[in-house]
């Protein structure tokens, strides 16, 4: 039986050393494939990569929100402007106090609309909704 040594001689009945011998690094085990090495070592369960998914899902989200512009929603209105009639109080003397820069007539108008009211009259102590004015 001949064996091939690592200068290139053939030696008779001769075993080459280990390291040569098939090809396998010292302290190999024979028949298995030999380990790769991954750069990132880490084994999770099942229980680990949900919670490793969650938390990709919450820092998305957080930085979605941060990012996203703010829409029409955020600009909503709080309550209502309302005003409370005074003795001597109308309809035009209210829609030329609380919307001076309005036409009074489109006031009055918006003003009778938003609060039911179907004639031109107003009693003191009633409390009408304004059309987006200041709160009185």
């Amino acid at each position: 039986m001949a064996a091939v040594v690592a200068s290139g001689i053939v030696r008779s009945g001769a075993r080459p050393p280990v390291a040569i011998r098939a090809g396998r690094a010292p302290g190999e085990a024979r028949g298995r494939a030999p380990k790769v090495r991954v750069a990132f070592p880490v084994r999770l369960t099942r229980r680990g990569r949900l919670v490793l998914l969650g938390l990709l899902l919450v820092l998305a989200t957080l930085v979605t929100g941060l990012v996203a512009a703010p829409g029409e929603a955020s600009s909503r209105p709080g309550t209502p402007a309302t005003a409370v009639v005074q003795p001597g109080d109308t309809l035009w003397s209210i829609a030329r106090r609380y919307a001076p820069a309005r036409d009074p007539f489109e006031t009055i108008d918006d003003i009778r609309r938003l609060n039911g009211i179907a004639d031109y009259t107003v009693q003191p102590g009633q409390r009408l909704t304004l059309p987006g004015g200041r709160a009185g």
